[in-house]
């Protein structure tokens, strides 16, 4: 694995202008790869052959350092033709990042690229921000692993309801882990306390509040993890960005469940 660190693309410019001040203008390549960081802060931008490489951190083809508001430009025949590729792009406190599930495209895909000529230049843009990735990979990591330590109701009238003492020790189990490809491992208990296993898709929002939805097989949303608003007996306005505990709301049931990351 490389490190490579770019000089910005203007200093670059100046220099070859310096050193062949007579020589012909070489025209644009139309095959070469160039990602533009659109932030007032340095970006690191990880390279991958695939998207199994990309969920585990494994072989990493190059990792790049692009300046503030700059831009680096690699050669096409680094990149093979029709071949998806996936970057993986962060700021050093991972508040801004292009962690989203390309599987339920907003503007484009963020993850997956499949460099054309012609069409070929990918932006790491302000609005990329959240701490989802924080509390759900703590950053650099590739999962995380919660288990339920408190359950509750929710209703107009009286807001959140304390129910862990209510429910049965088998429906008290849940156990989660959330990965890096945007799939989480969810296990539970049925009535007879036999382990059930389910794997569910889930969409990343780009929020201050810690906040991930669960896709059902029709596209509905059915749950989701969230930093979100803490059950207290009266609904507050007090909402946290915490990493380390979150309320989840899972498909099979109308709990909502309090997490906490192991």
């Amino acid at each position: 694995m490389r490190i490579v660190y770019y000089l910005p693309i203007t200093l670059l410019l100046f220099i070859a202008i310096a050193i062949v001040p007579g020589c012909k203008k070489k025209g644009i390549d139309i095959t070469d790869v160039t990602f533009v960081n659109r932030l007032n802060e340095e970006i690191t931008l990880d390279l991958y052959d695939n998207g199994e490489d990309y969920a585990t951190n494994g072989n990493l083809q190059d990792r790049i350092i692009v300046p503030a508001n700059d831009k680096i430009v690699l050669p096409g025949e680094n990149f093979k033709s029709g071949v998806t590729y996936y970057i993986d792009w962060y700021s050093e406190d991972y508040y801004h990042s292009n962690w989203f599930n390309d599987d339920y495209p907003v503007d484009g895909n963020r993850v997956r690229i499949q460099p054309k000529p012609g069409n070929n230049t990918y932006y790491f843009e302000p609005a990329y921000k959240g701490n989802g990735r924080k509390a759900f990979l703590k950053g650099s990591g590739t999962q995380t692993s919660w288990i339920a330590v408190g359950a509750y109701l929710y209703s107009s009238s009286i807001g959140y309801s304390n129910q862990w003492d209510v429910i049965t020790v088998n429906e008290r189990y849940r156990r989660i882990t959330v990965k890096k490809d945007f799939t989480a491992e969810y296990t539970r208990k049925d009535a007879d306390g036999n382990i059930q296993t389910s794997n569910l898709l889930f969409l990343v929002q780009q929020s201050e509040v810690p906040y991930i939805e669960f896709q059902n097989a029709d596209g509905s949303i059915g749950g989701n993890m969230t930093g979100g608003k803490l059950p207290v007996s009266t609904v507050t306005d007090y909402s946290s960005n915490a990493t380390d505990t979150v309320m989840a709301l899972f498909p099979d049931n109308e709990y909502i469940f309090m997490m906490v990351r192991q």
